[in-house]
């Protein structure tokens, strides 16, 4: 018969034993909460790859067929991507990759570039495919800020909020509501006769130089698997307009 005694055994003739396990337990929790990383808002981060092709005039049916169709089985296979989702509507086209957190996304974004140029060849009068990267974070709360003072007092106000926000370990701020920045052209009407031109050609100018210039985006993301790398597709869908 083993007369060994167990663990239980070794406490109750140790009736000391308890409670210094128990001062060393409450020794290293002491020494290790200082270092705990600790955040108000914690992180949430999603990397995103977004591919976006422009096909004036086509239909989303031939969207679909050949521009989606063409460039979606190569996005799949590139490495990394956890999440794929496939949009084909009026005149243009747009594939959003999702990969895991933590992924080298500036190697998915050159790997995403070799997995369209050999994807194979768009139909004729489609753009060259635009790839953007971008990451999404998950917002945490809304702050307003109202009174009855002027708009310079107000921005002033949300700068001083921002900076005690940032001193406090809150990682990212958007400030938005305040009216935008606005320019004055001032013209003399002898100027205007000089150069023959009329108040609607230099508006027409200054609506084109301001215009946006559209852009699309596009993104990957790797899961781990078992021993290996697997490839997973996931919650793909379709939306028609």
């Amino acid at each position: 018969m083993d007369k060994r005694p167990g663990l239980i055994g070794t406490f109750v003739r140790h009736a000391t034993l308890a409670n210094l396990l128990l001062a060393v337990m409450v020794v290293a929790g002491l020494y290790s909460a200082p270092r705990l990383r600790a955040q108000f808002f914690p992180d949430t981060v999603v990397q995103q790859i977004q591919v976006s092709v422009r096909w004036d005039g086509a239909g989303a049916d031939d969207v679909d067929r050949s521009v989606v169709s063409v460039l979606e089985p190569a996005l799949i296979a590139v490495e990394g991507v956890s999440l794929t989702e496939s949009q084909s509507s009026q005149g243009s086209a747009r594939i959003t990759l999702e990969f895991e957190p933590g992924w080298d996304m500036s190697r998915a974004t050159g790997e995403v570039d070799a997995a369209i140029a050999a994807a194979g060849d768009l139909p004729e009068g489609a753009e060259d495919p635009e790839v953007t990267r971008r990451a999404w974070r998950d917002s945490v709360t809304d702050v307003v800020i109202s009174g009855p003072v002027g708009l310079d007092q107000l921005g002033r106000i949300a700068d001083d909020l921002t900076n005690r926000l940032y001193a406090r370990g809150v990682t990212r701020l958007t400030v938005t509501g305040l009216s935008a920045p606005e320019t004055l052209v001032e013209l003399r009407m002898a100027d205007l006769v000089r150069h023959d031109i009329t108040l609607e050609q230099i508006a027409a100018t200054i609506a084109a130089a301001a215009a946006p210039t559209p852009r699309a985006m596009w993104r990957r993301a790797y899961r781990a698997c078992g021993r290996g790398r697997k490839r997973a597709r996931r919650n793909r869908s379709r939306r028609w307009s």
